[in-house]
């Protein structure tokens, strides 16, 4: 069964997946992801907040160059600022994204008075049940009509 885990995200980029611009996100590592996972949105700084969530659709792993071939489009990245993210290694990510959805900001001071010594992922963690049902008191979802996008990624792996 998929969990739900909190991944870190530029906020520009985060603004994107939400408004349904990005359908991949790009990553030089990540942790093993299982198909459906809920990805909550952490916005880094200036915002330090969660801001949303997307169901993960795939997880794609091959060179730089193939990546973006396939996933430039999706990516909402220009191709000097992608090759200087890849500089240097041999494998990029892109993970497949589907369904965004827009919630009430939840900033990080009140995510730390839900989960005691919360810190903001460097790549993404799994969060538990109990951290899920506080995260659920504090926030509201947007509702937002062109947030709806299929994902290039179709399967763990693919």
């Amino acid at each position: 069964m998929p969990g739900e885990a909190i991944i870190s995200i530029h906020p520009k980029f985060a603004e994107a997946i939400l408004a349904g611009n990005k359908s991949v996100e790009l990553r030089r590592r990540i942790p093993a992801l299982e198909l459906n996972t809920r990805l909550w949105i952490y916005a880094t700084r200036p915002i330090a907040s969660i801001i949303g969530s997307v169901i993960v659709s795939g997880v794609h792993r091959a060179t730089p160059d193939a990546i973006w071939m396939e996933f430039s489009d999706e990516a909402a990245i220009a191709k000097r600022e992608f090759e200087s993210y890849f500089n240097g290694t041999n494998e990029a990510i892109a993970i497949g994204l589907k369904t965004p959805s827009r919630t009430s900001p939840v900033h990080i001071d009140v995510l730390r008075s839900i989960w005691e010594g919360f810190h903001p992922p460097q790549v993404l963690y799994y969060v538990k049940p109990l951290f899920l049902k506080n995260l659920a008191e504090v926030t509201t979802q947007i509702p937002e009509p062109n947030n709806s996008f299929s994902s290039p990624c179709h399967g763990i792996g693919a």
